[in-house]
């Protein structure tokens, strides 16, 4: 039993021997000066108080009608019941300006309640209505039909023969074709994704899955431009070399010439410097009996992207 439901115990039986509402509150106050005493924070009293009024409410229960002098007309409370209760428990209360404290405290925790409840009822109908979404576009794939998705003749036409051949549903068929595109996507994305610069020159040129690499002509015209420079300086006679230009990228990579002229751009200062400067070369220094794809050789020249300057 705590302090508070002793001292309660004590005031109900001390309640007997009183006669006069005077006594009431002198006994009332008493209790709750040992409340005070006990707890500064104001906020602290609010609990051993109803502890108190609780044990008088159960030795002095409320009634419906007046049994005695010492009980008092009210209808405070929840539901506001109309009743006679024992005068203790009107005296056993905190003073204005204790009840004014307790409840702006109370007011900041209903708010901060309210405020979780409004959060709380927000995120469950948030769920609520994503499940209920969910249930509804489950239902009108199931219910939809091809005219709905509103393809061109020749196309609802050619979606109409697979589902029929495949013997599926076509809110089958569509999950199939999300599913089967999502993960060639991906694919593709890593693919296209992958460092080139460790792929051989050889595959580069052949193997047909490198065909469609973003980077592809990026990689092969920076080899070719290594491998025409790395020529012409180990050349003793300038007819053995080769004026580095679009033309001869072109034909060594295989790439389409626009995309050749783009990325050539980037490489123009270290270009014009090596066929001007270092080797005096012009395009037609490249009139040769011998054409630059059998003088020339990427696969041997640079093999690979690494290390290359």
């Amino acid at each position: 039993m705590s302090q508070w439901d002793e001292l309660g115990k004590q005031l109900a039986i001390q309640l007997k021997d009183v006669s006069t509402e005077e006594q009431i509150k002198e006994l009332c106050e008493n209790a709750v000066n040992q409340i005070r005493k006990t707890y500064s924070e104001i906020n602290s009293r609010k609990t051993p108080l109803s502890t108190l009024k609780k044990a008088i409410l159960s030795a002095y229960p409320s009634t419906e009608t007046q049994q005695h002098s010492l009980q008092y007309f009210t209808n405070k409370g929840k539901g506001n019941i109309e009743r006679y209760e024992h005068l203790a428990l009107k005296y056993l209360t905190l003073s204005s300006e204790e009840w004014d404290k307790v409840g702006d405290n109370n007011r900041k925790d209903w708010k901060k309640e309210k405020l979780q409840k409004t959060v709380n009822q927000s995120e469950t109908l948030s769920q609520s209505e994503t499940v209920k979404q969910s249930e509804t576009t489950t239902n009108d794939l199931e219910t939809m039909t091809i005219s709905q998705l509103n393809l061109d003749t020749k196309t609802e036409k050619l979606v109409s023969d697979a589902i029929a051949y495949s013997g599926i549903s076509l809110a089958d068929f569509i999950r199939k074709a999300c599913k089967d595109q999502a993960t060639t996507l991906l694919q593709k994305q890593k693919h296209n994704d992958k460092d080139l610069t460790n792929v051989s020159t050889e595959e580069l040129l052949k193997d047909k899955k490198y065909k469609t690499h973003p980077s592809r002509a990026d990689e092969l015209v920076r080899r070719a431009i290594y491998a025409l420079k790395n020529h012409n300086d180990n050349c003793t006679e300038k007819s053995q070399k080769w004026h580095i230009n679009q033309t001869a990228i072109q034909v060594l990579t295989g790439s389409k010439v626009e995309k050749i002229k783009k990325i050539l751009e980037n490489y123009q200062t270290q270009i014009d410097y090596h066929n001007n400067t270092k080797h005096q070369l012009k395009p037609i220094d490249n009139r040769k009996e011998i054409k630059i794809d059998d003088d020339i050789d990427l696969k041997i020249l640079a093999p690979i992207g690494v290390d290359l300057i």
